[in-house]
């Protein structure tokens, strides 16, 4: 080859090497505000939230108290795992437990709305007989006020789909866990 080629070559290389060095470092630098954004923004987020509620199931017509647990799953995500005791006529024949774990995407991460829905497990334990366990599914929508605070209250409206389906309005309030 000759002196000329080599030369030529290696300028080329070289120059390509400063350019691409150079593209890195701009795409490093614009990328890095957005990043520390995107951290800081999911930080304020991330909080673990525990939170009581009370409710009322208006097809068995039973009022209800539970709590569960806000846990963040992404920006946009959170999993909630509950339970609720349901409080039965004056003559219970019954106790009846609702385990759930529900998955609520929030459109917007501090908007007021979310909807979601998981697995229900619906227990029925009778003073005689057999336990009944049913196996389901929920439909939620609610709102809840901005959870950027340490304290937060809801309102959700649920669907549970087991043998039958049941509609239930239920509210409470969360608590920040640090």
């Amino acid at each position: 080859m000759k002196r000329s080629t080599i030369i030529t070559t290696a300028l080329v290389l070289f120059a390509l090497s400063l350019f691409s060095e150079s593209a890195l470092a701009q795409r490093r630098v614009k990328r890095r505000p957005i990043f520390a954004n995107r951290n800081r923004h999911h930080k304020m987020m991330s909080r673990e939230m525990l939170g009581i509620r009370v409710g009322n199931d208006f097809d068995n017509e039973q009022y209800f108290a539970g709590a569960q647990l806000w846990i963040p799953a992404g920006i946009f995500w959170r999993f909630v795992p509950s339970f609720d005791y349901h409080f039965v006529d004056e003559k219970p024949d019954y106790t009846r437990w609702q385990f759930n774990g529900d998955l609520f995407f929030q459109p917007r991460p501090f908007g007021l709305l979310y909807f979601g829905g998981g697995l229900a497990v619906n227990y029925i334990l009778p003073d005689k007989g057999e336990n009944t366990t049913d196996f389901g599914g929920n439909a939620i929508v609610g709102l809840h006020t901005n959870m950027r605070r340490p304290m937060s209250f809801f309102v959700q409206a649920r669907w549970s789909f087991f043998n039958q389906t049941f509609f239930s309005v239920l509210g409470g309030i969360n608590m920040s866990l640090r």
